[in-house]
């Protein structure tokens, strides 16, 4: 494999799990391939580039493959993929074609994980026509890894089509995998997970940080009668830990997105309190042992179970979030799982003494994947 790589991900928004898939990349090709120009295709890259600066000495942010989806005229899976492959394969306008040549020159081309190909974003297959027209055109190898394909776009078989040309495919959860009838992966955190639990347990800032009880919701992807009914639930939930004396923290994974539900608790849990993404990003998610998590978010749960902490994972949105969160239970986790569709109460939080020793060992699964896209030379 030679030293152009270009990579696709859903990074720079910023959002705490898709930036940790990226920067886990980035550390691993900074290790087997140090001297290779990176390049990375995503939503935004001009956060990128402060997010994930220096970790790789080739590193270099463009949007050409994200901003082709964007402006396609038709914006169903159809249009965007016929759009998009149409641009790759014949350019004719400098607004292109000036960030196509980074992409006609990779002798890789890999998606990275994260569940933004899918029917939530039919516009976002448009990046695996992009990929598939560029082999074509170039002979460069395709590989995606740690993806999560639910619920499936209007245009699955073609896209299934498209996967079974790329040299190698990983998917993170059981659906995905029966669709492209794979064993099923792991999610690409799992990569850089034993460095993101190291930063955190060695940090006192962060353990400072880490309360008894934890909170991570998001206000995306639901609609207000959901906010405010799992607003009440969580409501309960703080009153009845403060009044057992414990302490109540709450986790931005998205700027501001993230900030809503702890507003509307009112004061509930103090300001400071209040984790921003920017002191996740740059010091590590607050989690320990012993804590009690709920968290509508993926990866927060991901980490902090690994830390050893019990968590009630909440789905937020069916047939999205459930299978997200149902992959790490699958994997043995141990948590709770809540839907918003009732109005019970939330379940207590619940855990596994083993989990701990099985991320790690997962983590080691993942980094066996990682060199086989990219032997060390």
């Amino acid at each position: 494999m030679g030293n152009n790589l270009y990579l696709i991900a859903s990074g720079g928004n910023p959002n705490y799990g898709d930036e940790l898939i990226v920067a886990s990349w980035l550390r691993f090709l900074a290790s087997v391939r140090p001297d290779a120009s990176v390049w990375l295709d995503c939503p935004q890259p001009g956060t990128a580039s402060a997010l994930f600066a220096g970790i790789h000495p080739g590193f270099h942010a463009t949007n050409t493959l994200w901003r082709t989806c964007a402006e396609a005229p038709d914006q169903s899976a159809q249009g965007v993929w016929d759009h998009v492959g149409h641009i790759v394969a014949h350019g004719g306008t400098p607004m292109y074609d000036v960030g196509l040549l980074a992409l006609g020159k990779a002798d890789s081309i890999h998606l990275l994980g994260g569940g933004y190909v899918n029917g939530v974003w039919p516009d976002h297959v448009g990046l695996v026509a992009g990929m598939s027209a560029a082999e074509k055109l170039s002979g460069s190898r395709l590989v995606a890894s740690g993806l999560g394909l639910m619920p499936l776009p209007e245009n699955a078989e073609q896209l299934r089509k498209a996967f079974s040309d790329f040299s190698a495919v990983s998917v993170r959860d059981d659906a995905s995998a029966d669709f492209l009838e794979l064993d099923a992966g792991l999610d690409d955190v799992f990569l850089g997970l034993p460095r993101e639990l190291g930063r955190g347990r060695n940090s006192q800032v962060v353990q400072s940080r880490a309360k008894d009880v934890m909170l991570c919701i998001q206000s995306d992807m639901t609609d207000e009668p959901t906010f405010a009914r799992l607003r009440d639930k969580l409501r309960a939930v703080v009153e009845r830990s403060l009044a057992n004396g414990l302490s109540v923290g709450y986790v931005e994974a998205i700027p501001g997105s993230d900030r809503r539900m702890f507003d509307a608790l009112e004061g509930l849990i103090p300001e400071e309190n209040f984790v921003p993404f920017t002191h996740v990003w740059n010091d590590g998610l607050p989690v320990r042992r012993g804590q009690h998590w709920y968290t509508s978010r993926f990866h927060p749960h991901m980490v902090a179970a690994a830390a050893g902490a019990k968590g009630v994972a909440i789905g937020i949105l069916d047939d999205y979030y459930d299978i997200k969160h149902r992959s790490l239970l699958n994997l043995g986790s141990g948590w709770a799982y809540a839907s918003t569709k009732d109005d019970a109460a939330l379940p207590e939080p619940s855990g596994s003494p083993d989990f701990e020793d099985t991320a790690l060992r997962l983590a080691s699964l993942k980094r066996t994947e990682a060199l086989s896209l990219y032997p060390v030379s």
